[in-house]
């Protein structure tokens, strides 16, 4: 069993990793804001559908600290170029997750060489499931904008925006998969087949 002091430890460094990544005055959000962007017009710049998509950071915006440009790829060829910018927050959308998921990674006693592959295995997967959500929240802004002429079909956008207001817009999700994320890569095998044992123990107990 884990000694109730290890419990608190591991409470107390997850309370004080969790406190300084949101800290204003240490920037990381801004820092993973850039990312966010960078990584995002890398994997988006040529959206499906003949769609383009560009994002930068900005400021002067509160929280939205992202401009997610949207547009056609046959529309940024010359010099009418035309498109519609909407505000995003990096935060809601990725930020506070990766956050949460790397002050559980940090504050779990393991091993450093198993801690070190918990948080940069982790934050790769935790980045995919970001992008996902990033691209269906790009999805249904194309949905709004009927002018483009895409990803308008009534089905099609009945779709869409099932699954930008039962997943991507929801923040609740992406905390559920940090905790599953955080469990399925920092309890070993022999973790889990004590913690199965357990189980067994409790639902069949020996008569």
């Amino acid at each position: 069993m884990i000694k109730t002091k290890k419990i608190v430890i591991s409470a107390v460094v997850f309370i004080c990793v969790y406190t300084l990544l949101l800290l204003p005055q240490l920037n990381v959000n801004r820092v993973y804001a850039g990312f966010l962007a960078e990584t995002g017009s890398f994997v988006f710049k040529h959206f499906p559908g003949d769609g383009y998509v560009n994002l930068k950071t900005q400021t002067g915006k509160g929280k939205n600290d992202l401009a997610l440009f949207i547009s056609r790829t046959d529309w940024m060829e010359g010099t009418k170029i035309k498109g519609v910018t909407a505000n995003k927050a990096s935060d809601r959308i990725g930020y506070l997750i990766t956050a949460f998921f790397l002050s559980l990674a940090l504050a779990t006693p393991l091993p450093w060489k198993r801690k070190l592959f918990v948080v940069l295995g982790g934050f790769v997967l935790i980045t995919l499931f970001v992008l996902l959500k990033f691209y269906i929240i790009i999805l249904y802004a194309y949905t709004q904008v009927d002018w483009f002429g895409l990803y308008q079909e009534s089905a099609q956008k009945e779709r869409i925006g099932f699954w930008y207001s039962n997943f991507a817009a929801p923040a609740t999700y992406g905390y559920s998969f940090a905790v599953i994320l955080w469990l399925a890569l920092s309890i070993g095998r022999k973790q889990w087949n004590s913690l199965s044992n357990a189980m067994a123990g409790y639902f069949y107990p020996k008569s």
